[in-house]
C-alpha cells in the first residue's frame, strides 16, 4: 500500500467510532433480494458463519404492515436466529413498536415486545418516523418513554432507527434522537436510506450530527450502492465516528447494499482500521451467501469474485505458473488471495506469447525448441478460438492437457517426416 494512506496529515482527518462496531444485515438483506432461495436452515447456516467471522452484531427486520401478524417469512427468520447463540447480539426492528403518533397499529407496542421476547429477542429497535403535528410529536415521545419503561421491565434494551435520514429535517432529527439518547437508547441506527449523501457530504452530517447529540452514544450509517459509492460512503461515514451498516456481497433490493467484504478489507488494508471480523474467511462467506440464497457472486466483484484472483496477463501467468497458486505479483495485485481466503488461478487467453508456452511446457517437466514451443502455443490460441461461448479461455488444467498433446503431435509428426 502507498504510504500515503498513512501519512499524518490524511491521518488526522479521521475520528473513528470508538469501540469500533461494524454491524452486520446480511440476514434480513438477503432476505430482501428479490428471487433468493434462502431457505430458514440456509439463513441458520450464514447466520453461524457470521458470528464464527467476527459479527458481533447482527439487525434484523419484522414488520407487520397494519396486520393483525407478521409477515411469516420475517417472522421465521426471526424465531430462527433468536432461538441460538450465534456469537453476536440480536439487534429486531418491528414496525409496530412506535407510530408517528398519530397513525397506530392494530398491534401495539406491548403486544409486539412481548411476542419478540417469548422468541428471545432481547435489543428492539423502534423506528422514529416524522410526525405530523407537534401534538402527534408529543404523543410519539411519550410512547417512546412507555416504551423504554416497559423494556426496563424485562431488563432489555434498545436501539432507534431512523431512516432517510440525509432528506429529513436536521433539527426535528437530532431533537428526536436527544429524547431517545436521554430515555437510555444504547445506539442510533441511520440510514441513508435513498443514497442522498456523497462521500463528502456524509462525513459533514456525520460530524454535525454528533456534535449535536447530548451525549456521545455509538451511532451507524446504512447506505446503499445506487450510484457505485455505497463502500466509499461507509467508509466516509467511518472515517466521521460512524460505524458501517454492511451486507454480505451487497446483498438488498435496488443496486444493493455496502458489501461486508469490500468495506472490511478497505478499512483493515487501506486505513488499517482492526474492524473484528476474521479476514480470511471473506471469500468462503460471500460463497456460503451465494450458494444458501442463489444469487451468484458476479465474476467482477471486488475482493471475492471469481476475477479478483484471475490471472491471465503474459506476465501474470508466468508468474503464477513459475510461483505457484500463493504467488503475489505486486506489479498487478494489490492484495494476497491468502489475505481473504481466496485462491490465484491462471488461465489461458487470447492474449498469449511464446515465453508463456515455454514455462508452461517447462512446469510439465518439457524441455522443447522455438519451433515446438511456437507450435504448442498455435494449438493453445486455437483451442481458446474455438471456445464458442463465455467465458472464452482454457482453466489451467485444459492448457495443460493441450500444451502436452500437442508438443507430442508435433513430434509424432517430425519423427515420421
Amino acid at each position: 500500500m502507498s504510504p500515503f494512506n498513512f501519512d499524518a496529515t490524511v491521518q488526522a482527518q479521521y475520528d473513528w467510532p470508538s469501540p469500533f462496531a461494524l454491524i452486520d444485515s446480511t440476514l434480513r438483506k438477503t432476505l430482501f433480494t428479490a428471487g433468493a432461495t434462502t431457505s430458514m436452515d440456509g439463513f441458520v447456516r450464514i447466520a453461524a458463519a457470521l458470528g464464527a467471522a467476527g459479527v458481533r452484531e447482527e439487525s434484523i427486520n419484522i414488520n407487520w404492515g397494519g396486520g393483525a401478524s407478521p409477515m411469516p417469512r420475517e417472522a421465521a427468520l426471526v424465531q430462527a436466529v433468536a432461538a441460538r447463540d450465534f456469537g453476536f447480539r440480536l439487534n429486531v426492528y418491528a414496525d409496530t413498536l412506535l407510530s408517528d403518533g398519530e397513525n397506530y397499529q392494530q398491534v401495539g407496542m406491548t403486544e409486539t415486545v412481548d411476542q419478540l421476547h417469548e422468541w428471545g429477542v432481547r435489543t428492539f429497535a423502534p423506528g422514529i418516523v416524522p410526525a405530523p403535528s407537534a401534538a402527534a410529536r408529543s404523543r410519539q415521545y411519550r410512547d417512546l418513554e412507555r416504551f423504554f419503561e416497559y423494556l426496563r421491565e424485562l431488563g432489555c434494551d434498545a436501539t432507534i432507527t431512523l431512516a432517510n435520514v440525509g432528506r429529513r429535517d436536521f433539527d426535528d432529527l437530532v431533537a428526536a434522537c436527544n429524547v431517545a439518547v436521554e430515555l437510555g437508547a444504547r445506539r442510533l441506527d441511520l440510514m441513508d436510506s435513498t443514497s442522498s449523501l456523497g462521500p463528502e457530504a456524509m462525513k459533514l452530517f456525520v460530524r454535525t450530527f454528533r456534535e449535536r447529540l447530548v451525549e456521545d452514544v455509538p451511532i451507524t450509517m446504512h447506505v446503499h450502492d445506487d450510484f457505485g459509492l455505497g463502500t466509499a460512503t461507509a467508509i466516509a461515514a467511518a472515517t466521521a465516528g460512524a460505524s458501517p451498516d454492511v451486507s454480505v456481497s451487497g446483498m438488498s433490493y435496488r443496486a444493493g447494499f455496502a458489501a461486508l467484504e469490500e468495506v472490511v478489507l478497505g478499512l483493515e488494508v487501506l486505513y488499517g482500521v482492526d474492524t473484528g471480523i476474521h479476514v480470511e474467511q471473506l471469500t468462503s462467506l460471500a460463497q456460503l451467501v451465494a450458494s444458501e440464497s442463489s444469487v451468484g457472486l458476479p465474476p467482477l466483484k471486488p475482493v471475492v469474485g471469481g476475477y479478483a484472483h484471475l490471472k491471465h496477463m503474459p506476465g501474470d501467468v508466468i508468474a503464477a505458473i513459475t510461483g505457484g497458486p500463493d504467488v503475489f505479483p505486486p506489479v498487478s495485485s494489490c492484495v494476497s488471495p491468502a489475505v481473504v481466503g481466496g485462491r490465484q488461478e491462471w488461465v489461458w487467453d487470447s492474449l498469449t506469447t511464446d515465453r508463456m508456452a515455454e514455462v508452461l511446457l517447462q512446469s510439465l517437466g518439457l524441455e522443447a525448441d522455438a519451433e515446438e514451443i511456437a507450435f504448442v502455443r498455435t494449438a493453445l490460441d486455437d483451442a481458446v478460438t474455438a471456445v464458442t461461448s463465455y467465458p472464452r479461455w482454457l482453466t489451467s488444467w485444459e492448457a495443460s492437457r493441450v500444451a502436452e498433446e500437442s508438443l507430442a503431435l508435433y513430434r509424432r509428426a517430425s519423427a515420421h517426416a
